[in-house]
């Protein structure tokens, strides 16, 4: 009986805990994520990059997020050497925002530009990144968040001759502001 109370209290200390408003209207957040891409390239198969990205975003709803922000990925296989840079933005919605997991679908659309030497023979192209996002929130405390995201990335303009689309998996860390 005693440790039935005990279990009951420690389950719903946890609930109390997490019933704060992991994300709200007004927030203000900044956010961080590093990963590994698997890019699909025309003729020449598949390849591995790393990736960075940071964004700075607002809560217009509980449950509507946008963001501006910047990209960069970085590769270097065999006789390829090619480097990405973006600035863009995202737009995401948030489900069951008052819960310490928050999972969110979203989209992105990025101008970039890439610069590629493939054999000693160097290029510049611009277009357009873009796609859709699926991921989800885990807050640490009031302030931080732990995210993983998985997000599928397609290309147009100049930068399609390069690559088609894109797989990505990224973890990432969130700074909220009050």
């Amino acid at each position: 009986m005693k440790g039935s109370l005990v279990l009951a209290c420690i389950v719903s200390l946890a609930l109390t805990l997490g019933a704060n408003a992991a994300v709200k209207e007004g927030d203000t957040e900044i956010d961080l994520l590093a990963g590994w891409s698997n890019l699909n390239f025309e003729d020449n198969g598949d390849m591995d990059t790393f990736f960075l990205s940071s964004s700075v975003g607002y809560f217009l709803t509980n449950n509507i997020q946008v963001s501006g922000a910047f990209l960069g990925a970085w590769l270097d296989i065999d006789d390829i050497d090619m480097d990405v840079y973006g600035i863009g933005g995202k737009v995401k919605y948030h489900f069951r925002p008052e819960n310490q997991y928050v999972p969110y679908i979203g989209a992105q659309i990025y101008w970039s530009k890439a610069d590629v030497d493939i054999d000693n023979i160097s290029e510049d192209e611009d277009g357009i990144l873009w796609g859709p996002m699926v991921g989800l929130r885990y807050q640490l405390n009031e302030y931080n968040h732990f995210y993983v995201e998985y997000q599928y990335q397609m290309f147009q303009g100049g930068i399609d001759d390069f690559v088609d689309d894109g797989n990505l998996i990224v973890f990432g860390i969130v700074h909220r502001f009050k």
